[in-house]
């Protein structure tokens, strides 16, 4: 069975996962394409029958989530936010580059401050596109990243050059860096969304995040902020979720009751509450949360008869680790990593390794494990301009107006609606991509010459 993974930045991955496989199998196999062992801050969404956008429940089978036949389509998307001097990779942080960018442009993230605003946009910009240049288009650079952050004028424009200038110099990773340190600052840092009803049908946007849940009345534009020590309990009901919130005098107040759209969005507001606070606030996940399941019918007959059966489990919440958790197990997988790597004589080759009077046997096992790893490297490059649809073209098309660059001009003139967003089509526009297999073929010409050369 095929699943499609798409990340922020359009490029769509293909796992091929047993059909009884779990999502956590699938995350696993994305992870170790993308290069990433910090997994726990991730998560898969897919779009339920409803157009609802849930997380996937790593703990459970993908079949039984995912509607409709194989592919299923999912994203790759941060679950879990934390402060960027925890993150450890290099690749981990550019996957939340990709989210916090994303987010500010939606308008999730608001930066309200000009100077900021200015300092963001200036690192978003140096991030895609290096250092300033003197024209006219580089303006227009900047108007594309301030779309959702806020409207361009002469003095805001000014700032953001004058910010990128100062950039010169600074590694890509380093400014990613720096724009999540920015971020990071921000009240709403790591928040995610939900709509929902109150008893008197006002509409509000409750957001969960690392300090607390945050409920926004829309009609009368006034906040409440629920820090987690002051939540008793919360429960889930059908399309209600309730939560028991402690009031001044110390006794559990008239309960919030949030009416949701559908089961499946209650259900994932009480999974967000409840996965929010172990992963940030509890030092270790505990076993009624981890333990909580439910069965389907055919589970719960067989277990009047076979109390401790595994069948028809369905694990409520798919939490492993908390924060700290998470943080210490990363440590200790890139360590045990780097101690294997160097004994399998995997380490970086430079040109003074080279020029040693090192051994001939380790030098080609060092030199056969790098070419290796770059052939790789290579292949995901050329897996990733595939066209998503026939899997055999090269992407040679743009979608208008969402300008997801994913098919190629023959499967984009069969398409009514973008294979990644599902957005109705008005356009298409042809684009060049670089030709990765022809510049390998030159490549291996070049190689097979050198052999020669040197069998003669």
């Amino acid at each position: 069975m095929w699943c499609f993974v798409s990340q922020l930045n359009s490029v769509v991955l293909e796992i091929q996962v047993d059909p009884k496989d779990d999502g956590q199998e699938c995350l696993d196999k994305v992870c170790e394409q993308l290069g990433i062992i910090e997994t726990d801050y991730f998560g898969l969404q897919y779009r339920s029958s409803k157009g609802e956008t849930l997380w996937l429940n790593l703990r459970n089978r993908i079949a039984q989530q995912v509607t409709g036949p194989a592919p299923h389509r999912l994203q790759l998307r941060v679950k879990f936010f934390v402060q960027p001097h925890f993150i450890l990779q290099d690749t981990t942080r550019h996957q939340f580059y990709l989210q916090v960018k994303h987010d500010l442009q939606c308008g999730t993230l608001e930066v309200t401050n000009d100077d900021q605003i200015a300092q963001v946009v200036a690192l978003m910009a140096y991030v895609e596109y290096g250092d300033p240049v003197k024209n006219s288009y580089q303006h227009n650079l900047y108007t594309l990243l301030l779309h959702g952050l806020a409207d361009p004028t002469g003095k805001l424009m000014s700032d953001i050059h004058s910010y990128h200038l100062r950039l010169i110099g600074t590694p890509t990773a380093g400014a990613e860096y720096r724009l999540l340190q920015e971020v990071s600052c921000l009240e709403h840092y790591g928040t995610e969304y939900h709509e929902a009803r109150i008893r008197c049908g006002d509409v509000v946007n409750i957001g969960v995040g690392p300090q607390g849940i945050f409920v926004h009345n829309s009609r009368t534009n006034e906040a409440e902020t629920i820090a987690y020590p002051l939540i008793q309990m919360a429960t889930h009901v059908i399309k209600q979720v309730i939560l028991r919130v402690f009031n001044e005098a110390g006794d559990p107040n008239i309960p919030l009751i949030f009416k949701l759209t559908s089961v499946s969005a209650a259900n994932a507001l009480y999974r967000c509450v409840t996965e929010m606070h172990s992963f940030y606030r509890c030092d270790t996940v505990r076993d009624d949360v981890s333990s909580q399941y439910s069965r389907d019918l055919k589970g719960t007959l067989i277990s009047l008869f076979y109390e401790n059966t595994s069948l028809g489990k369905n694990y409520v919440f798919d939490i492993r680790r908390t924060s700290r958790e998470a943080y210490d197990y990363a440590r200790r997988r890139l360590y045990s990593t780097e101690q294997s790597c160097n004994a399998n004589g995997c380490s970086h080759v430079d040109d003074s390794m080279i020029n040693n009077n090192c051994d001939a046997e380790s030098t080609s096992t060092v030199f056969v494990c790098r070419c290796q790893h770059l052939q790789d490297k290579l292949t995901n490059i050329e897996d990733s301009l595939r066209c998503c649809v026939c899997m055999d073209s090269v992407i040679s098309t743009a979608l208008s107006p969402c300008w997801h660059a994913i098919c190629c001009s023959n499967c984009a003139d069969r398409l009514s609606v973008c294979p990644l967003c599902r957005s109705s089509i008005e356009r298409v526009q042809h684009i060049f991509l670089p030709t990765i297999q022809l510049w390998r073929s030159k490549t291996s010409l070049k190689h097979d010459d050198v052999v020669m050369k040197d069998e003669d």
